[in-house]
């Protein structure tokens, strides 16, 4: 698959948020995706940047939309114990029981991080 916006994923890869704030106001799509359909929300989130995921979300990208395997910007960050990221994704609305194609959700993938057991609790809780 082309990168959309190959550009986005390069900033954030560069933790460059000043580039990334003003690519988005200039008028880049905020869910633009990358390899294998993941949105740039995902890629943030996998990265645990929660400066760009943020921004990402104030210019509205999409907190549901997932890669080609159906795995959303929550199960990224939950597979890689971002629990900060986790709250704010669950915050802006992200659903916890959303599932990817082979069934698994975000409370599936927060397996295997150091933190497993508070980033479930948090998905039993809905964010709340």
């Amino acid at each position: 698959m082309t990168e959309t916006n190959p550009n986005l994923f390069e900033l954030i890869d560069r933790g460059d948020t000043a580039g990334l704030e003003a690519a988005l106001a200039a008028g880049a799509d905020a869910d633009a995706a990358g390899r294998g359909g993941q949105p740039a929300l995902g890629y943030a989130a996998a990265r645990g940047d929660l400066t760009a995921l943020r921004l990402l979300l104030g210019h509205g990208a999409s907190v549901e939309r997932s890669g080609e395997a159906g795995n959303t910007a929550l199960m990224e960050a939950a597979a890689r114990g971002h629990l900060e990221v986790v709250q704010a994704l669950l915050q802006a609305g992200a659903d916890p029981a959303q599932c990817n194609k082979w069934g698994f959700g975000a409370a599936d993938w927060a397996e295997w991080p150091a933190n497993a057991v508070e980033i479930r609790a948090l998905l039993q809780a809905g964010g709340r």
